[in-house]
């Protein structure tokens, strides 16, 4: 299985693949200098409120149910995944607009409470734009390629984003700090700029991919025709997941809110959490060449338990309660990276091949409007604790663990760690 997995990474790294390999990088940049990343650590900087720092990198996930409507838009542009694609992948260019607000404050134009409106509407508008391009860019792929191919780009492309997000993140923190010593906010703005610069790889890649034709979307009464049961099993097993997802505040915010952490810190806890994600990916992705989609996400959710609790247990006065968030953060990712793949897999064996863009973009609505949810009680638990409020951290960092719990126990598994619709190993090399 090595050699098979070895060959798969070969066949990935040629021509044919190019576009999705450049997607890939771009991803990382945006990821790493246009998002959560650094956009926490600075408005914590500029002066905001905690539980607005969290409603607001929430909004983008949240926000993201409206994908729910892709089925009505898809009908409107006469099927035209492409374009509709081209366009949102436009909100990965986001990082031109932080550093200009960014610059903006730095110089003294704009003063620190209109910097932290327009940035929190840049990370509210851009960043949900970004979510929802990275959901049709799976789709997409999923249009063009068939599922042998499908299963070897989607896991590669995730793996190949987070390595160079590692890569670029951890070094970042102590730059930052370095930076941030020296020449102030200035320090941010150039940040977000290089993000900027390198996620243009993004649109001009998606331009690139093999076009996808007209995708069909039923149409009257072929719409009323009820979704699978084990696919809407599926989905309310992963709303409950996703309600524990919105309990978590950001652990970067933790980190430097309650445990006086630097902002360099935070930044290198993100590229913690990118490590994770990548041997997550790795892990999850050559497995499920032929291995059980529903038991892997399963143990993904029993793993975001644990680190859950890892997290609880990071409070104030412990002397390891940093080294814990990094352990905590790292089994977050790296689950919840191998989740992700697991889900998006059961989400495309459960759906017939005419529904998927309908059960996808019931997916989406449904688990961000979960997850939306879950953020708020969130943010609102944080507010009303006061400026410092550890102990509802804590026990919002337990909730979540209860409700992966939960959703582990709902979740339907195959009988064996084999997936039944598994290529053999003759298929796979």
């Amino acid at each position: 299985m090595q050699t098979v997995s070895l060959e798969r990474w070969r066949t990935f790294a040629s021509a044919r693949y190019r576009p999705f390999q450049a997607i890939a990088v771009g991803q990382a940049f945006t990821i790493s200098f246009a998002s959560d990343a650094l956009f926490v650590p600075l408005l914590l900087r500029l002066g905001t409120p905690i539980s607005l720092v969290v409603i607001v990198g929430s909004i983008p996930l949240g926000a993201s149910a409206v994908g729910a409507l892709w089925p009505q838009v898809l009908l409107r542009m006469r099927g035209n995944l492409r374009r509709l694609t081209l366009f949102l992948t436009l909100a990965e260019l986001r990082g031109f607009i932080h550093a200009a607000i960014v610059a903006g404050v730095a110089s003294g134009v704009v003063d620190s409470g209109a910097g932290i409106l327009l940035i929190s509407l840049t990370v509210a508008i851009a960043q949900t734009g970004g979510v929802l391009s990275a959901s049709n860019i799976s789709l997409w792929t999923a249009v063009v390629l068939p599922d042998p191919e499908r299963r070897l780009v989607g896991p590669r492309m995730g793996a190949a984003t987070m390595a160079l997000a590692t890569v670029l993140l951890l070094p970042a923190g102590a730059v930052l700090d370095a930076a941030l010593s020296s020449f102030g906010l200035w320090a941010y703005s150039w940040f977000f700029l290089a993000g900027g610069v390198a996620s243009m790889l993004t649109p001009l890649a998606v331009a690139r991919l093999p076009h996808p034709g007209r995708v069909l979307v039923r149409t009257g009464d072929q719409t009323s025709a009820p979704l699978p049961e084990p696919f809407r099993r599926f989905t309310g097993a992963m709303a409950i997941a996703m309600v524990g997802q919105g309990f978590i505040p950001y652990l970067s915010l933790y980190a430097i809110s309650v445990l006086g952490a630097s902002a360099g810190f935070a930044v290198a806890l993100s590229g913690t959490a990118s490590a994770g994600a990548l041997l997550g990916s790795l892990g999850a992705g050559t497995f499920l060449l032929r291995g059980s989609s529903s038991r892997v996400l399963r143990a993904s959710l029993y793993s975001r338990a644990v680190a859950a609790a890892m997290c609880a247990a990071a409070v104030p006065g412990n002397p390891v309660a940093l080294p814990l968030l990094v352990l905590g953060t790292a089994l977050f990712s790296g689950g919840g990276n191998a989740g992700v793949l697991a889900a998006n897999e059961r989400l495309y064996r459960l759906a017939p091949p005419d529904l998927r863009v309908h059960c996808q973009s019931h997916y989406v609505a449904v688990t961000s409007a979960a997850f939306a949810a879950g953020a708020a009680v969130c943010g609102s638990g944080l507010l009303l604790a006061g400026p410092v409020g550890w102990g509802v951290f804590t026990t919002l960092y337990l909730a979540s663990g209860v409700a992966r719990l939960a959703a582990a126990i709902r979740t339907d598994v195959s009988p064996t760690w084999v997936s039944p619709s598994a290529p053999t190993i003759e298929e796979l090399a």
